[in-house]
């Protein structure tokens, strides 16, 4: 005789709510997904005074929809703190950000007026004072993207003269210009610093002027012992270049900001029937009297300087005076444009004594003016 067995009421509705949330046919119990962190995504751009992000995104599990948490901008604080240039001091920051973009799984935060070059940040954290399961740290982070600057390949040349250099290589890679740039004193960072390396690789300039970048990196002490264990190695990777029908021998060019102005007038100087043309911008003439001495070499070389008129680190007469002595000497193409102060703070520059972008920082105007660009692949070393 089969027993018989009933169920309270009470039993009913717990076995009925167990029901459904099994699925018989996979025996998985459904649950609803928390919203958390699950990875965070940090899209940066090179602007005239540097790498700043773009947007900050958050993904969160999946199964979470991001609009249902109805979050703004105003619900997340950034905090942290970044080094300085030149120095191994921190500073704190904040940033707060304009707005919460959702979308499926993902929350874009887009900052407001971010006060650092993302590359000086040490350390961050990002509250979200509606959610703490939706703060985050920089120990979160699982990428960050660097617009242009990430199309650079880097490479280190270990037999020889060491020699670590970024490089850019355009769509056509035959017989192409090829500008390198030099950097300034201690902004080995220098395709995130500022734009003197990658304006060239942005895709309307290479629509315009499709060419090769090399950027060398340059450690501080080898700017004041030995330059040359740089400009050799360079020059040799370029007469390699020019030996595979990749760069045009009638069109490399050099230049630089600070020391990288110059390095670019010095490697003119090492080789002045190897270099079509130079930017030498506020070049920092008064650490080389060596290259002052030596202008005759590159006399023949066109040359355009660029000096703020109040520069605070390297004085407009370094450019005044090269350019003087450039003219006695029968050079056959050199111009000089001298800025204002009303020019250079246009320009975002600022000549405060603890000025970020001070006077010095002429590239800010330079990077901005394409005639700088349209002269220098105007200008061809005659074979």
């Amino acid at each position: 005789m089969k027993k018989r067995i009933y169920l309270s009421g009470l039993a009913l509705l717990i076995a009925a709510a167990f029901t459904s949330c099994v699925s018989y046919a996979g025996s998985v119990i459904e649950q609803k997904e928390e919203a958390r962190v699950e990875s965070v995504v940090i899209n940066t751009r090179v602007r005239t005074t540097g790498q700043y992000p773009e947007e900050i995104i958050v993904t969160l599990p999946e199964g979470v929809n991001a609009e249902d948490l109805s979050l703004t901008g105003a619900d997340f604080h950034m905090s942290g703190n970044a080094g300085m240039w030149g120095s191994k001091d921190t500073r704190p920051f904040a940033c707060d950000f304009e707005r919460a973009e959702a979308k499926d799984n993902s929350i874009t935060l887009i900052p407001k007026d971010f006060p650092e070059k993302f590359f000086y940040v040490t350390d961050f954290k990002v509250d979200c004072e509606k959610n703490e399961a939706l703060s985050f740290t920089e120990a979160d982070v699982s990428r960050i993207t660097t617009q242009v600057a990430d199309d650079f390949q880097t490479f280190t040349k270990e037999e020889g003269a060491p020699f670590t250099y970024h490089l850019f290589t355009p769509e056509s890679t035959e017989l192409m210009p090829v500008v390198v740039v030099f950097h300034g004193f201690g902004d080995t960072s220098n395709l995130l610093t500022y734009r003197t390396a990658v304006e060239w690789a942005e895709p309307e300039n290479q629509a315009a002027r499709p060419c090769y970048v090399i950027a060398p990196v340059i450690d501080d002490a080898t700017y004041y012992t030995d330059r040359q264990a740089v400009f050799l190695p360079l020059k040799e990777f370029l007469d390699e270049m020019i030996k595979k029908g990749e760069a045009d021998p009638e069109r490399i060019y050099v230049m630089g900001n600070s020391f990288g102005g110059m390095s670019s007038i010095e490697f003119a100087e090492q080789y002045p029937d190897f270099t079509a043309g130079i930017l030498a911008l506020c070049p920092a003439l008064t650490y080389s009297p060596g290259a002052v001495a030596d202008l005759e070499k590159m006399k023949d070389t066109p040359i355009w300087f660029a000096h703020a008129e109040h520069d605070n680190t390297i004085p407009v007469t370094a450019s005044r005076e090269a350019v003087d002595k450039l003219k006695e000497l029968g050079a056959k193409e050199v111009h000089f444009t001298e800025y204002t102060d009303e020019e250079m703070e246009a320009a975002g520059g600022d000549n405060a004594p603890d000025a970020t972008y001070s006077f010095h920082h002429v590239e800010l105007a330079v990077m901005e003016d394409d005639a700088y660009m349209e002269w220098l692949f105007s200008v061809k070393r005659e074979q």
